[in-house]
């Protein structure tokens, strides 16, 4: 019988002979998630043995991973802001840069504020969730243009003991919804240009709902859609919005932004880890 840590080292040279390049983790969460274990109880008993059914179950996964598969995908599970979400092909992999959005609305508001929110393309519901578990006097809705999106977004809701204070809605962005009632405008919308996609990893274009990727001929097809719903406030609160971008299209943003009538001193952006413009916000 293999113990953990040869089926481990293993796995990762596997993993690396296919130019995966975060192959220690990955074998590692797939082996907890084959065990039903975490991460440090397969540091701490490195040498327990393994019986073959497991070991074969343990190879499948990485055979999975090898042929373009992504560990969300498999796990039906991906960590985000240090919580765990249920996912699947259903909705975009959640990504640690988007978490960045989280850090900038825990600079504008009080732990015990009291604010409404609302999540444009809430996907599997991440976002959403974490901020009204960051802040429990906030409530929010989240909206999607795919109903089996919406459903994972109420799952993951439910998980938290949030459902009470998370809505969903059907809807293509702000169609159904009258943003006037909400203090801040969150979204994470596709932003890859058309011409670019078939460039994407194979494990984006093979896992990620292509309507999640797709940004148009110019990355800006939904920000427009978005901002110039926006034109139309009917009361003088002052409101946030806030939106996950391309670095690449940033000019082009801020003279979008313009064109609909924000304030361009009222526009700001932010790095992410890797010090790329990551998420623009708005006053208004």
């Amino acid at each position: 019988m293999q113990n953990i840590i040869s089926i481990l080292t293993a796995a990762k040279q596997e993993l690396e002979k296919n130019k995966i390049k975060t192959s220690n983790l990955e074998s590692q969460i797939l082996l907890s998630f084959t065990l039903g274990v975490s991460k440090e109880y397969l540091i701490i008993n490195a040498h327990e043995a393994l019986d073959d059914k497991k070991i074969n179950q343990f190879k499948n996964l990485i055979k999975r991973r090898i042929n373009g598969e992504s560990i969300s995908n498999i796990t039906g599970k991906r960590e985000f802001y240090g919580r765990e979400f249920i996912v699947n092909n259903n909705v975009l992999d959640p990504r640690s840069d988007t978490e960045l959005i989280i850090d900038i609305i825990k600079g504008l508001y009080a732990k015990d504020d009291n604010f409404s929110l609302i999540d444009l393309g809430t996907g599997s519901g991440c976002i959403i969730s974490t901020l009204l578990l960051e802040f429990p006097n906030s409530i929010g809705i989240g909206t999607d243009i795919s109903e089996s999106a919406l459903n994972i977004a109420q799952v993951n809701a439910k998980k938290y003991f949030i459902d009470h204070r998370a809505f969903f809605v059907l809807s293509d962005w702000l169609d159904a919804i009258n943003f006037n009632q909400f203090d801040i405008i969150i979204s994470n919308p596709p932003y890859i240009l058309s011409k670019d996609l078939e460039r994407l990893p194979l494990e984006v274009l093979y896992n990620d709902p292509l309507i999640a990727l797709d940004g148009g001929i110019n990355g800006l097809l939904h920000y427009k859609k978005i901002v110039s719903n926006l034109q139309n406030k009917s009361n003088d609160d002052t409101k946030f919005l806030i939106m996950e971008i391309n670095e690449d299209t940033t000019k082009e943003l801020f003279q979008l932004f313009t064109c609909f009538g924000f304030e361009r001193e009222n526009i700001n952006l932010y790095d992410d880890l890797s010090s790329k413009k990551r998420v623009i916000t708005c006053k208004f």
